[in-house]
């Protein structure tokens, strides 16, 4: 569901609980709109002309679980998806001209479970990267491929291993629970001990950087139940620690079961502290609100997503951020097989035109400025490249937040306090533009209508 609540020190006052803030605008606030991509491209090169990022979309996976609401389908058909790896490294070559102006720093193969990707489409996509792009393994600081904890435990140490030697440096495995009922329950139908053989396979691949998450609030799950997970998983010392609070998405499953359009949320910010000080005495750092890291821990193309470098995203449904404008080719808040063809046939085509896209002017990126990198807002930066303009977004919000503990700021460079981090995606909603608010309720209160 869309987060209604606006107001800062009345949803600090509540303790609400809004969704994760990992991009700005929103996708619900996207409109839908043709354009050219490539119009697009040109003039983002006013902004930033070295760096890209590569986000690559592979949206089969073996089950949906409950409560994701990306664009992904339960689809085990190799057929459709050698068509679709096809469509992707075609629109990769088509992408060439955009791509080859800059050096490619990060790569994320995300889904979906791209772990699934049978070893012949793997390679296709290694060999089209390697093609087009011949310094893409020196430029590149950060490979990243998701997997499920089963998907990885199929794959076995020697698929996991070829992963390596391919380029991936780091794979983002969805536990979620080490607890059989909350496994279950999001739809993952196997024993606990899959979570355990899944990370020493990693481990014994070698894999530079095992990240993990956790989520907390799944229907009969205790306080208890989490901190265990945690604590496990701490124990098992990845390399990355993300823990998230279960948002009920009228767009999943569990935004159509009325049991868990009731579940009360659970005292989530209670929770959350007695986490962060098991994993801080476990010898993690904090990175944002949600990460925790340790030697080569992290998740560098999200780092440079919020630090305003743009992201380029290919395949059905994946998402593009440029200081222009972002936007979405094919895919719809409801994915199903028919799209991915309509995905393929306009590919083979060499239709590459957005389907839903938000512009961004001044103001807008100030904001993402704001609501996504509050870790470090350096207002030196800001008044280099847009003066003292727009000043009023923030300035006076600034120096409350200080007043009441949670931020601090040096040399003009605002930084969340250790309290801050705990609020960070209420503060971080604060900022939302009118227009992406407004958007946003319009766009969930026609999913619950629909």
């Amino acid at each position: 569901m869309c987060f209604k609540k606006y107001d800062l020190y009345e949803n600090l006052e509540n303790k609400d609980i809004p969704p994760y803030v990992y991009a700005y605008p929103t996708r619900s606030a996207q409109k839908e709109e043709e354009l050219n991509v490539f119009d697009i491209w040109n003039t983002e090169a006013n902004f930033t002309k070295d760096v890209i990022n590569l986000y690559i979309h592979y949206p089969f996976c073996k089950y949906k679980c409950g409560f994701c609401n990306l664009y992904s389908v339960a689809n085990n058909e190799l057929d459709i998806q050698n068509k679709y790896m096809e469509a992707l490294c075609k629109q990769i070559e088509l992408y060439s001209e955009i791509i080859n102006k800059r050096k490619i720093k990060t790569i994320f193969l995300g889904g979906g479970t791209p772990m699934l990707i049978v070893r012949d489409n793997f390679v296709k996509l290694i060999s089209t990267l390697d093609k087009l792009f011949p310094n893409w393994r020196k430029e590149c600081e950060e490979f990243c491929i998701e997997a499920s904890p089963d998907s990885i435990v199929n794959a076995g140490e020697d698929g996991v291993k070829f992963l390596v030697e391919s380029g991936i440096t780091r794979v983002n495995i969805g536990i979620q629970s080490f607890k059989k009922k909350d496994i279950n329950n999001f739809g993952r139908f196997y024993e606990e001990d899959i979570n355990y053989k899944a990370i020493k396979i990693l481990k014994e691949a070698n894999v530079k950087n095992i990240s993990t998450d956790l989520i907390a609030g799944f229907i009969g799950q205790t306080k208890d139940d989490f901190l265990e997970s945690v604590k496990i998983l701490t124990l098992l010392q990845p390399n990355t620690i993300s823990i998230y609070h279960l948002r009920i998405r009228p767009d999943s499953k569990f935004g159509k079961d009325k049991n868990y359009r009731k579940n009360p949320e659970v005292s989530f910010y209670e929770w959350y502290e007695e986490a962060r000080e098991i994993i801080f005495n476990a010898g993690f750092k904090q990175d944002t609100n949600v990460r925790f890291i340790r030697e080569n821990g992290g998740y560098i193309q999200q780092d440079y997503q919020f630090a305003s470098y743009p992201v380029l995203g290919i395949g059905a449904g994946a998402r593009s951020y440029t200081s222009v404008a972002d936007y979405i080719i094919g895919g719809s808040s409801s994915p199903d097989i028919a799209q991915i063809y309509d995905y393929i046939e306009a590919i083979n085509n060499n239709e590459i035109n957005t389907k839903r896209v938000y512009h961004l002017n001044d103001e807008e990126r100030i904001r993402r400025m704001l609501v996504l990198n509050l870790y470090k807002f350096d207002l030196n930066e800001v008044h280099r490249k847009y003066g003292d303009t727009y000043d009023y977004i923030f300035l006076e919000e600034l120096e409350k937040l200080i007043s009441i503990g949670l931020v601090k700021k040096e040399n003009n460079v605002y930084t969340l306090t250790k309290k801050g981090y705990k609020y960070r995606d209420i503060i971080s909603w604060s900022f939302f533009s009118e227009e992406v608010q407004k958007r946003d309720r319009e766009f969930y209160e026609n999913l619950e209508n629909n």
